[in-house]
């Protein structure tokens, strides 16, 4: 386990190239999941083939409700659009069907989102601007947060008060104290989703998720400009060595994006970096 301080600055969404504390950026793309579920209605084979690559496609099939079948589809579609976006502007053009992006857990919908593509001389070049992307989703949105430097993680959720039952489930009385602290831009009733919503940007961040239950993460101390949270990280993970978080409200959500700026380059590929289909 290790102390992990994160400081935290409560703001609006970033806009396009936000730069990131140690150096890089971040830009999110907000996608309305009913935008998607109208467009893929109206023609969904066009759609697919537009934006999904062939080791995609059995991954969608697979998702059996429909309901999570878009979500899961929209999430694509946030992130291609993001990265087609920054690839045409390094002029590396690339269709969005010519990338996948799949969760790095058996069967590629679950786990931490890894791009891949099989445009011969993409994959060495394009993790000079693509260094990290995360998404999350809730009933009405899809969000993707790309990274040109570093790592990146993102989480929303809708602005609603935890029950007695899940904030014992979830968080200890200390960190349940530390929130009314940390997070007094909320009502109290919500500080306590602001807490999660900034522990699983974190935890994406690394790429990690809760991957040894609720305590993977604990917050120890926090006050309204940073947190110290003890983190339980594989071994041999790079912590990083400036940890930042933006968190704020959008319509009647709550996100946080939290970014984990790399140790100095050692000449290995970074974490994130767009790999050669096999």
């Amino acid at each position: 386990m290790r102390a992990i301080h994160v400081s935290w600055t409560e703001s609006a969404l970033p806009g396009s190239g936000t730069p990131l504390p140690g150096g890089g950026a971040v830009t999110i793309e907000w996608l309305p999941i009913d935008q998607v579920r109208g467009d893929y209605a109206a023609a969904p084979a066009a759609y697919r083939a537009h934006y999904l690559a062939p080791a995609e496609l059995p991954v969608l099939t697979h998702i059996a409700v429909p309901k999570r079948r878009v979500e899961w589809l929209a999430g694509r579609v946030a992130a291609k659009r993001l990265v087609c976006l920054a690839l045409e502007r390094a002029g590396l053009p690339v269709a969005p069907s010519e990338l996948a992006v799949l969760g790095n857990k058996p069967g590629g919908r679950a786990g931490k989102p890894e791009l891949s593509s099989r445009v011969p001389g993409l994959a060495g070049s394009v993790g000079r601007h693509v260094t990290d992307i995360s998404l999350a989703h809730t009933l009405r949105f899809a969000v993707c947060a790309l990274a040109h430097g570093g790592r990146v993680g993102v989480d929303v959720e809708p602005l609603r008060s935890f029950s007695p039952a899940l904030r014992r489930t979830v968080f200890t009385d200390a960190e349940v104290a530390l929130a009314e602290t940390a997070f007094q831009a909320f009502d109290s009733g919500h500080r306590g989703t602001a807490l999660w919503v900034v522990k699983e940007a974190l935890l994406k961040a690394y790429g990690i998720g809760f991957a040894y239950g609720w305590g993977t993460a604990r917050l120890r101390a926090a006050d309204t400009a940073a947190g110290v949270f003890d983190i339980t990280l594989p071994a041999g993970a790079d912590p990083g060595h400036r940890v930042a978080v933006r968190y704020g409200r959008v319509t009647d959500h709550i996100f946080a994006i939290a970014s984990v700026a790399s140790r100095p380059p050692d000449g290995h590929q970074q974490k994130g970096q767009l790999r050669a289909w096999d």
